[in-house]
């Protein structure tokens, strides 16, 4: 006798329902297949717009065939089969790729912008988080460290901005009116107005502080005291930062440019390296690293100047690039055994592209009419001759705005994503009011880019009187277009963890900030990174908030600064594509097309690999 689920399965509605479902998989299947297929022809024909591969001789494909494709070819599929090895491929491919081009991206903006007054800034602005560690460190208790140190970063960030825009020169106004009463005599003596200033500014925000610290430790302080003394350090810090910078920024214009650009990039690379070898293998690992890094920086220094050679650009890539690449290749060599071999990824396809130029060159080899050159990554605009046409200032000014633009919009995003799903009451008329609030967010998100141009029309040219075209206008539109989608997906990521894992975290005694920093942020950082390389995406390929907000398309030096205008390689675009000569349509259109997609697949990748960091 048929059972039941044997008479449904003979029935005609089984029968229906199970080709409705191959029906719906097939349309899925089509509407991807349609949607790739789309996006190969779309960037098939920007790659041959803008590399002429067709313009190649037979010779050059084989030649390249065999010194690049074929070597990497093998290693590939060897990888394929060792998945430790694919590991340590990814790893080195990471650090000697990103960090090769993070490198010259931070070599091109600090010489556009001088890296004397970035050395500053990182020195100043590191001043607010040391002292708050160093309070931490030797103070009974720290329970309001932590909290204290994202505080001390942010305002660090900003009243090193604000200082330049209003502080400098109301105390400059100050300091002049004051001379001016005394008939021309400097209110410090012979102390010029600039160090004078720095050295009030810093007596009072040092002295204070550390007068506070050693009272709270020296009495023994109760918890309240405590907490005052930390907001006491961060608060005096701040105004520490305003005297230092205009302190220390005439002796460090005094040392050679090699060393400003070692101090901007080597500092930082130097100091994780010891953290991280501090944590793996002791003090003394750490701190033999970075004498070594240091040594190897100095060593590049006096080989570049034997030579005749500006050393600047050899200093930062060894940091950026040099240190990174070591690191990752000596961890692999030493701790995994069976993937070592898979840090020989990204060399081999250095060598096959080395080896293949030199022998195309030595060969005389006809190779592809490419528009993607080094005039068009070095030269200012040209807009008679395609061939002479230079893209190099609307790549440095991008680059500046994408930067400061992420450096803005992701603290702001995720500090706010984690007070409203973290510490916003959910009743009573706070609940109601972050309700509203994330209500906005949501909506914002899906605003037009043309009215947060209009946004920044109104907020820094119509207020606050800035000139048209700031980099630093620039790179706030663009984050205040991206801080929504920002928010929402750093809010959708907390939502993700576990309320388990909170409750597991708050059962072992951990408070509310230690479980957000150690528990529900390291889950929730894939979540939130994939937001950001969304809005990333999106934001590098704007053009009409930053028409909005006169930004040119055409500008023939490089921003010199945050404050100075600089243009965009999206807008050269769009000027481009209406030149009257078809060579400029056609062949340098897409040329900057593939050089905006590096840029954003630069920036995607190293949110990738962190990403995927730590999903593993």
């Amino acid at each position: 006798m048929a059972t039941e689920s044997e008479t449904l399965q003979r029935s005609g509605r089984f029968q229906y329902a199970e080709i409705k479902g191959k029906v719906f998989e097939a349309i899925l299947i089509a509407a991807t297949l349609v949607g790739l297929v789309a996006l190969i022809l779309l960037f098939g024909f920007m790659f041959f717009d803008a590399f002429g591969p067709l313009s190649a001789s037979l010779e050059w494909y084989l030649l390249f065939f065999s010194t690049l494709v074929a070597p990497v070819s093998a290693f590939t599929l060897y990888c394929r089969r060792n998945p430790a090895a694919r590991t340590a491929n990814a790893r080195a491919s990471a650090a000697v790729f990103g960090g090769l081009v993070l490198s010259l991206a931070a070599y091109i903006v600090l010489r556009a912008m001088s890296p004397y007054g970035p050395l500053v800034y990182l020195i100043t602005v590191s001043s607010m988080p040391l002292s708050v560690a160093v309070y931490g460190r030797y103070a009974e208790n720290s329970y309001f460290v932590g909290p204290a140190m994202v505080l001390a970063m942010l305002l660090a960030i900003v009243w090193t901005f604000g200082s330049e825009v209003l502080l400098f020169p109301l105390l400059d106004a100050v300091f002049g009116l004051g001379n001016a009463l005394l008939g021309g005599v400097p209110v410090l003596g012979s102390v010029p107005v600039p160090v004078g200033r720095g050295l009030l500014v810093t007596a009072i925000a040092v002295g204070v502080p550390t007068l506070a610290l050693a009272n709270s430790v020296l009495r023994r302080r109760t918890s309240r005291a405590g907490i005052l003394a930390v907001f006491a350090v961060l608060g005096l810090s701040a105004a520490g930062t305003a005297g230092l910078d205009r302190l220390i920024r005439p002796i460090l214009e005094v040392l050679p440019i090699w060393s400003a650009y070692a101090g901007v990039v080597g500092l930082p690379v130097t100091g994780i390296l010891a953290f991280l070898l501090s944590r793996q293998r002791g003090m003394r690992a750490g701190m033999t690293a970075a004498v070594a890094v240091v040594g190897g920086g100095l060593a590049v220094v006096a080989i570049a100047s034997a030579v005749s050679m500006d050393p600047s650009l050899w200093v930062v890539l060894f940091f950026g690039m040099g240190v990174p690449t070591a690191y990752v290749v000596g961890e692999a060599v030493i701790s995994d055994r069976d993937g070592r071999v898979g840090v020989a990824g990204p060399f081999i396809i250095l060598g096959g592209i080395l080896v293949g130029a030199y022998l195309e060159r030595l060969l005389s080899v006809t190779g592809p009419d490419s528009w993607v050159t080094p005039t068009l990554l070095t030269n200012s605009w040209n807009g008679l001759t395609a061939t002479e046409a230079g893209a190099y200032p609307s790549i440095v000014g991008s680059i500046m705005i994408v930067s400061f633009m992420a450096l803005m919009a992701f603290p702001v995003g995720v500090g706010a994503a984690i007070y409203l799903e973290e510490y916003a009451p959910d009743t009573g008329w706070k609940g109601r009011l972050a309700n509203l609030v994330e209500l906005n967010i949501a909506n914002l998100a899906g605003v037009p880019s043309v009215v947060y141009g209009l946004l920044g029309l109104a907020l820094f040219q119509n207020l606050l009187n800035f000139a048209p075209g700031l980099v630093f206008s620039a790179a706030a539109t663009l984050g205040f277009l991206i801080l929504p989608i920002v928010i929402v997906s750093a809010q959708e990521a907390l939502k993700a963890v576990p309320d388990s894992l909170r409750q597991a975290s708050y059962g072992m005694g951990a408070s509310r900030w230690q479980t957000i920093r150690s528990v529900v942020l390291p889950e929730a950082v894939p979540g939130i990174l994939t937001g950001t390389i969304l809005a990333l995406g999106r934001a590098i390929g704007e053009t009409a908030p930053l028409i909005i907000i006169a930004v040119p398309t055409t500008t023939f030096t490089t921003p010199g600064g945050l404050f100075s205008s600089g243009a965009a390689v999206p807008l050269r675009i769009f000027s481009a594509s209406a030149n009257f000569a078809p060579e400029y349509r056609k062949g340098v259109v897409a040329a900057l097309a593939i050089v905006l997609l590096v840029l954003m697949l630069t920036m995607n990748a190293i949110a990738i690999v962190i990403r995927n960091r730590y999903q593993r």
